[in-house]
């Protein structure tokens, strides 16, 4: 996606279909700052798509992207009214869900339309705890039917489940974000290995918002393993090849010798471990340099300085249904890029969309008012009241939309025939003053004119010094800029940046290196110069 909106990849501007069953993941970061989101929504051609970060709440939705034309679209907003967070997932015609939920824990859940795996959950967290987790509009879950005489291999297992998550970030400045994360981490466990348990294909994907290992790290730093956020992911997922597993064991090695509770450890269930798998890593195993996300005011995506943080983790007996995954990185239009999945798996649709798709909307439904909803009270509605009797002329009603009548005007004295005299009389004698001043001045110049002389030539002087500080003045004020300087790496034009950390140097402006972040031995990255814009 370009800044005008429009769809970019290297390969024709869509994801390929190769067939069965296809999910994306992608963060959009911002639903809004796509110009033509339902044409982005059919290119992308994937059978399920799942979009994290749409920033926006339910009144800011638009119909053409909540109802799109062969989809069905779920959505789950922020409950404290600020557009940020927020999770959308749409759904081909032909692959229906079943049951869709708002929410991660269950909370959210109405009555008929739930979903299951809640029963531990309720267990470990208060309900308080569940409200919390659920009120800022990151998960949106659905379950789908699938089609058992395709499942020859597991005729047992008939449904789908999708949990579509947008895990919160650790604000290191903040101590309860820390702690909510880890939170939203332990009830995505109990969840979906409770629904996994309970005999359901389960797949969790969207923005975890944590790498798990050093291949997902374009710089892996001292202590890497040391993080709560990867200590659950080792938690969560079977590591499938030799060189990953050498790294879980190191990183389990050192949080046993750490002996630090991180907090997303279940404190009143039991949950089994690796019962989940990294599809991207099943069929790429250690593919290197293969991220998701960028920094993209350090414009690092040009440099391929990232992390992979957007996974789609697959329940154990799924991995016999994977034949792809990967990451598609050409295609533009946030700082992360969408991930795609591909399963032997045929969905039955259901007969009708669950009660919570976005087409059910009381707003998108089109309906007109009734004749009590005309009838309000004035202060609402109407500014003319009706009359009732039957002898009476009937008036129409008048909304509080439309322009309100005319106001009567207010009845003036008459006029008088001396008030046109009165403004001449005035202006006359305005008039008399005027001239008589013009006169004296005159006959006093024509008295006076060696003064008049030099009093003509100060108010000249007077004039031309003015001129000069006025055009001072706007030198100063239009000043040619000076020059930008070259970056010692590359001697090309440095960009200027702001200090945004907070300190004494907090604001001040600087030049640096304008090419992209990036490894340290990679020659077209940026170079280490620097220059502060105003020396104090």
């Amino acid at each position: 996606m370009c800044d005008d909106g429009k769809m970019e990849t290297n390969g024709g501007g869509s994801v390929t279909e190769i067939g069965g069953l296809s999910i994306m993941t992608w963060n959009i970061n911002g639903l809004r700052s796509f110009q033509n989101f339902p044409e982005i929504v059919r290119n992308l051609k994937a059978d399920i798509i799942c979009f994290q970060e749409t920033k926006v709440t339910r009144d800011m939705l638009p119909e053409p992207s909540a109802i799109i034309p062969g989809y069905t679209s779920y959505y789950t907003f922020t409950r404290n009214g600020t557009a940020y967070s927020g999770v959308a997932t749409y759904v081909k015609n032909s692959c229906t869900p079943v049951a869709a939920e708002d929410g991660l824990t269950g909370y959210l859940s109405k009555p008929g339309c739930e979903i299951g795996g809640t029963r531990l959950i309720n267990q470990e967290f208060t309900q308080e705890e569940l409200k919390s987790l659920d009120s800022e509009g990151r998960c949106v879950i659905t379950k789908h039917k699938l089609n058992i005489e395709e499942n020859k291999q597991d005729k047992k297992i008939q449904h789908l489940i999708l949990i579509n998550v947008y895990c919160p970030r650790a604000d290191p400045e903040r101590e309860d974000r820390k702690e909510f994360k880890l939170k939203f981490y332990k009830a995505l466990d109990i969840r979906a290995n409770t629904l996994a348990e309970e005999g359901n294909h389960v797949i969790v994907l969207g923005d975890v918002n944590t790498s798990h290992r050093e291949l997902d790290h374009c710089d892996p730093y001292d202590e890497f393993h040391d993080h709560p956020g990867r200590r659950f992911l080792d938690h969560f997922l079977n590591i499938d090849n030799e060189s990953s597993s050498q790294e879980r064991k190191h990183s389990v090695q050192k949080s046993s010798e750490t002996s630090i509770s991180d907090g997303w450890q279940c404190e009143r269930v039991n949950i089994k471990e690796n019962q989940f798998h990294d599809a991207f890593r099943i069929i790429h195993g250690s593919r290197s340099q293969a991220f998701t996300c960028w920094n993209t005011k350090m414009n690092c995506r040009s440099t391929n300085y990232g992390t992979r943080i957007d996974y789609i983790l697959i329940s154990h007996l799924m991995k016999q249904y994977l034949k792809d995954c990967d990451i598609h990185a050409d295609i533009l239009g946030s700082d992360h890029c969408p991930v795609t999945a591909n399963f032997n798996l045929k969905i039955i649709p259901g007969q009708k969309p669950p009660p919570s798709a976005t087409k059910f909307y009381p707003e998108f439904q089109g309906r007109q008012l009734n004749l009590k909803d005309m009838l309000a009270t004035s202060s609402q509605k109407a500014t003319v009241p009706v009359n009732t009797t039957t002898n009476a002329t009937k008036r129409p009603l008048q909304s509080s939309t439309l322009a309100p009548p005319a106001a009567k005007k207010s009845k003036q004295a008459p006029t008088k025939i001396t008030n046109f005299f009165t403004s001449k009389k005035q202006d006359v004698n305005i008039n008399v003053e005027v001239v008589k001043t013009a006169t004296e001045e005159i006959v006093h110049n024509e008295n006076n004119s060696v003064q008049e002389n030099d009093v003509t030539q100060t108010i000249m002087e007077e004039v031309s010094l003015v001129r000069k500080e006025n055009k001072a003045a706007w030198g100063k004020l239009f000043k040619a800029p000076k020059p930008v300087p070259l970056c010692a790496g590359h001697q090309e034009e440095c960009v200027k940046r702001k200090v945004t950390k907070k300190g004494p140097n907090q604001g001040r402006e600087f030049y640096c290196c304008a090419r992209g972040e990036g490894r340290a031995d990679d020659p077209n990255a940026r170079c280490n110069f620097f220059k502060w814009a105003v020396i104090r």
